[in-house]
């Protein structure tokens, strides 16, 4: 293989992934996989001595859907999921990581280049435990994360390379097959600045399939008095009809859906008016999270200049309608929504390498890349663990608020609230909730060796810091004596360097197996 540099883009998507990389003229371009696609499933089939990723995993959920797995993505930064194979309990990570491994494995044979930089992206209401987690994936599949970036701000990159122009306001409207974003932001010429930010973690495509398999399972039910989806190569089957069948009604009318089992045969049609009545409320969900992004900015929707479309399920007519409906404009979808948000990373990608080697960088990339910027927002508020003075009921103190332009750091004087304390707990929880139990503890540590006999009320000062990927930093110090203690909120799901470094050497074992 070659010996230059290169960065990719990537997004690791809940049912897709894509691979960009920005080319010797300035140019994001697709890299296809090794089978010729420029989609790449996020599906993983665990086949004895072989791991296999791709679609091939995928078409293996009709014969072995027991070994197959899907929508990983939504199981990111959960220490309680994990799959059996190899004698071994494999975590989310290490599934994305198997994933990753595939898409940097098919972009080196396509560039005829080792690949040791990328930058990822993640859904913008990623909290810190996912996005640190999709960052030690990356690491265990050999890969220096340049950064983090937003899919949201990605896509609006993408639209925006070689656009130049007055400044708009620009809502980017993003629904894949896992999750949904929506990013409100000002851009001006290289200029991208992030207004508000809000999602939902399980909204999607997958939803609106299930809901079409409800459908017509119920009609084989009707028919034939038993649940079809008992053999679950029947499920998988459905889950592809469902798939073709959004597909086909984004351009026809209706279509047909086929349903056997135990020899049993039910025939059902669908047509675009049942699928709208089906997906409408989830459809309207998203509305909620695009008026509270306008609220928030103190915006009209008719202040918004373009509609940016996102991912695959925005094809979705009822999407579009709905949209144009609600803004008085046709949204945009100029750029391929599946490959939007992996365009605006390699555009980032190039951006990062150009300051840590510039040399492997053309002088029209650098000229390309070399004027972005871009700011971005917290996603979720993050606040201290206290109690509400003069009562023992527990208090999350917000410091950062969500949609805080980063990076940010913020502090505070806090009183301790017990005398003798020698040693303070300090938890720091992610959420928009005065009640801790609300929201999600992202970390604690301990300020230890205070002096003995000391009354309440001696004042700690807690400082908050998010960086521009979102991750999180949290330092305590004791005013009077200056004792300080500090914790980065660390999400690798408890693994220690020499842990990350098994984890890498058994995927290498296994690289020569990963199809």
């Amino acid at each position: 293989m070659g010996n230059g540099t290169i960065a990719l883009g990537i997004d690791l998507g809940t049912t897709n992934s894509v691979v960009a990389v920005v080319n010797e003229q300035g140019v994001p371009e697709v890299i296809p996989n090794s089978e010729g696609e420029r989609l790449t499933p996020s599906s993983v089939h665990f086949d004895g001595d072989n791991i296999v990723v791709g679609q091939f995993a995928r078409d293996a959920l009709r014969v072995d859907p027991d070994n197959v797995v899907m929508f990983v993505k939504r199981q990111i930064g959960n220490p309680t999921w994990h799959v059996q194979y190899d004698g071994k309990e494999h975590t989310a990570i290490d599934v994305s990581a198997l994933i990753l491994e595939k898409l940097r494995k098919d972009a080196e044979q396509a560039l005829n280049m080792s690949i040791n930089y990328a930058v990822i992206t993640v859904p913008a209401d990623f909290d810190d435990a996912r996005r640190r987690a999709t960052e030690t994936a990356a690491t265990i599949a050999g890969m220096k994360v340049l950064c983090l970036i937003n899919e949201p701000t990605a896509a609006a990159i993408a639209f925006g390379a070689n656009r130049k122009g007055d400044k708009k306001t620009v809502l980017v409207y993003d629904l894949g097959g896992g999750t949904f974003d929506v990013t409100l932001m000002m851009i001006e010429g290289d200029k991208i600045r992030v207004l508000a930010t809000e999602g939902q973690q399980l909204l999607g495509g997958k939803d609106f399939d299930d809901l079409i398999i409800k459908y017509a399972v119920q009609a084989f039910q009707a028919e034939h008095g038993f649940d079809p989806t008992a053999e679950e190569y029947v499920a998988a089957e459905l889950r592809e009809q469902a798939e073709k069948a959004k597909r086909e009604l984004s351009k026809r009318s209706s279509t047909i859906l086929v349903i056997g089992a135990k020899g049993r045969t039910t025939r059902t049609s669908l047509t675009k008016e049942q699928l709208d009545e089906f997906i409408s409320s989830k459809v309207d969900n998203t509305f909620i999270h695009i008026r509270n992004v306008l609220e928030h900015s103190k915006l009209a929707p008719e202040d918004v200049d373009q509609v940016i479309l996102v991912g695959g399920s925005t094809r979705l007519r009822i999407v579009r309608e709905k949209l144009a409906e609600f803004f008085g404009k046709d949204p945009d979808a100029s750029i391929n929504p599946d490959e939007a948000v992996a365009l605006g990373a390699a555009i980032v990608a190039a951006r990062e390498l150009a300051e840590i080697e510039p040399e492997a960088l053309s002088e029209t990339v650098h000229e390309v890349v070399g004027g972005l910027q871009v700011s971005d927002v917290l996603s979720h508020s993050l606040g201290i663990g206290t109690f509400v003075p003069g009562t023992n009921r527990p208090f999350n103190s917000i410091m950062l608020a969500r949609n805080t332009p980063i990076p940010k750091e913020e502090s505070r004087i806090f009183p301790t609230t017990t005398a003798n304390q020698t040693a303070i707990k300090i938890t720091i929880y992610q959420g928009e909730f005065d009640d801790p139990s609300l929201c999600n503890p992202v970390g604690e540590f301990l300020l230890k060796g205070l002096p003995p006999n000391r009354p309440v009320g001696k004042k700690v000062r807690i400082t908050i810091s998010c960086n521009t990927n979102g991750m999180v930093e949290v330092q305590a110090t004791d005013i009077e004596t200056g004792l300080q203690a500090e914790t980065v909120v660390n999400y690798s799901q408890g693994l220690s360097q020499d842990e990350i470094a098994d984890k890498q050497s058994w995927l290498k074992k296994k690289t020569k197996t990963i199809l």
